[in-house]
């Protein structure tokens, strides 16, 4: 059985925050998917996510750690995170969520309602409207399932 794979590398830069090690995790049919995606001010550091034929991949919630983000907040010259997605039919990352240090209530949202069946390739980031001259790392969380296509 072929499994869905999703892959973050974020490439080296001077006071990057993260290693520039690959991240992989695989899930398979019938999964909980879940993946912290670093974030950064570059969208080409964004997660790659393949979707074999024959499987679905749902995104549902995104989140942030409340004490990553009040440190994050604390420390950055940023003044929020979103996360963005494109797809192979249209490249461009496209909002999905923000979060608002200053407007926003809540470090997490749900319905996301994103289904995307295979064979394709997507990409997701968490992207700051700012470079970290200084701060804290800040993940976004994305929770969904990798269910059976209906194709």
């Amino acid at each position: 059985m072929s499994a869905l794979t999703v892959r973050q590398q974020v490439a080296p830069r001077p006071g990057s925050l993260y290693s520039p090690d690959p991240r992989t995790l695989s899930f398979t049919r019938g999964s909980l998917f879940s993946f912290p995606l670093h974030s950064t001010a570059y969208e080409s550091d964004a997660a790659t996510i393949r979707i074999p034929a024959g499987i679905k991949l749902c995104l549902h919630a995104a989140s942030c750690d409340q004490k990553e983000m009040r440190e994050f907040a604390k420390t950055s010259s940023a003044h929020g995170v979103c996360l963005k997605f494109s797809s192979e039919e249209n490249g461009e990352m496209l909002v999905v969520w923000t979060y608002d240090k200053e407007r926003s209530g809540d470090v997490w949202q749900t319905g996301l309602g994103i289904e995307v069946e295979g064979p394709r390739i997507v990409r997701l980031a968490a992207v700051v409207d700012r470079g970290f001259k200084k701060g804290s790392a800040l993940d976004v969380n994305v929770f969904g399932s990798v269910r059976k296509g209906e194709l």
